[in-house]
């Protein structure tokens, strides 16, 4: 939704709860000051709306470390596997060469064939030789394959550290990120607070009001605007936090006989629901959670981020998921928005599995709870509270 759209409706209702007998009502500095109350009010929360899409970005690159560094584990331990292979191919290769040659070449000439010990070198020097049978080259093939086996795994290696270095990287940067929103945001309302005194006597003025009531009249309308959400989605993620490769769908064949149709292709029906008691068991755990606040990082056991509410929720049901939204939406079967069902997840994003930023459970009945972000609690509201999500995935 349009930052000057929302500012625009905002004014319109702070016109409405600020009416009053006076003329001076009517005054543009009366619209003036009203606009510039909620713009400050929407930008503090847009501050810590992008902290809260950090956060994502942050457990996106915590849960890519930890997927890289088990895949780093394996392809070590295969490396291993290699080396050793190698190692005790080589070894064999050598006393079979040496046996081969014994009778045939000096003492001084095997240990010049065998400095360095690399497979195309000995073969070279056995070949020189013209005492290598067809046995023996097959033997120094299978060692050059070996070899490139062995080269093979090391570069995969070599990249997988590249890719924990990234990783690692992106964790700083999106740490960087939440605590420059988180300070801004706190910074911004620290000075906003003396502006927003000013402001408010000014309108009492204006008003010819009491300050006492037109101030309790805007601390109400703020709490509005909190509960509203931010003014727009914050920025996209870098193309980088794409959670997982995305499985590609064939694009379907027709015979070549047959002439193509218009008919669209039958839609894939959503997934069945998990059973209703995983689905009210994980419910019940996110509302035992209201009230709690947010935290960035946060998986309980009293403070939330949104994965970290939605991951819990979900395994206090005996569903396990990672503490990240991306992979909570590229984990489990997606579903239409326009089909949800209670207990389902919700996700907000700039477009793209890799660009998710904020993830809820969905309660039927057009309702919906979720941690929203710093300086809110997990709590339960309208669907519509804010922009529509434009994903959804069904554990279970």
């Amino acid at each position: 939704m349009p930052r000057a759209f929302v500012a625009t409706v905002a004014a319109a209702v702070i016109g409405s709860l600020f009416a009053a007998p006076s003329a001076q009502a009517d005054s543009p500095s009366v619209g003036e000051i009203q606009v510039r109350l909620v713009q400050m009010r929407q930008d503090i929360n847009g501050l810590y709306a992008q902290s809260a899409a950090a956060s994502e970005q942050l457990n996106g690159a915590s849960y890519r470390l930890q997927q890289v560094r088990v895949d780093l584990g394996e392809r070590r331990a295969e490396l291993g596997q290699a080396q050793a292979s190698f190692d005790e191919y080589r070894d064999a290769v050598e006393t079979m060469t040496v046996e081969r040659f014994q009778t045939h070449v000096s003492g001084r000439a095997l240990v010049a064939m065998f400095d360095g010990l690399e497979p195309s070198g000995l073969l070279e020097q056995a070949s020189a030789r013209s005492s290598v049978d067809e046995a023996m080259t097959a033997e120094l093939d299978a060692l050059d394959a070996r070899q490139v086996v062995l080269d093979a795994e090391a570069q995969a290696v070599e990249t997988l550290v590249a890719d924990q270095e990234k990783a690692r990287a992106d964790q700083v940067s999106a740490q960087q990120t939440i605590d420059q929103s988180i300070a801004g945001a706190e910074e911004m309302a620290a000075s906003a607070e003396a502006e927003r005194d000013t402001l408010l006597r000014q309108l009492a003025v204006a008003q010819d009001r009491p300050v006492a009531e037109v101030t309790a009249v805007q601390d109400a309308l703020d709490e509005r605007l909190d509960e509203s959400g931010p003014s727009g989605p914050p920025a996209a993620p870098s193309p980088t936090d794409t959670p997982t490769k995305q499985p590609t769908t064939n694009p379907p064949t027709t015979s070549p006989t047959t002439p193509p149709t218009t008919a669209p292709p039958k839609p894939t029906p959503d997934p069945p629901p998990a059973s209703g008691s995983k689905v009210e068991k994980a419910i019940a755990y996110a509302r035992a959670q209201l009230g709690e606040k947010y935290k960035w990082g946060g998986a309980g056991p009293s403070q939330w981020d949104c994965s970290g509410l939605t991951m819990r929720a979900w395994q206090s049901a005996g569903v396990g998921m990672s503490h990240y939204a991306g992979s909570q939406y590229t984990g489990f079967s997606k579903v239409s928005v326009s089909k949800i069902k209670r207990g389902d997840l919700l996700f907000w994003s700039n477009g793209s599995a890799g660009s998710i930023y904020h993830v809820a459970m969905y309660l039927g009945g057009g309702q919906m709870i979720h941690s929203p972000r710093p300086g809110r609690t997990v709590e339960i509201v309208p669907l519509n509270y804010w922009i529509q999500p434009d994903m959804a995935s069904r554990p279970g």
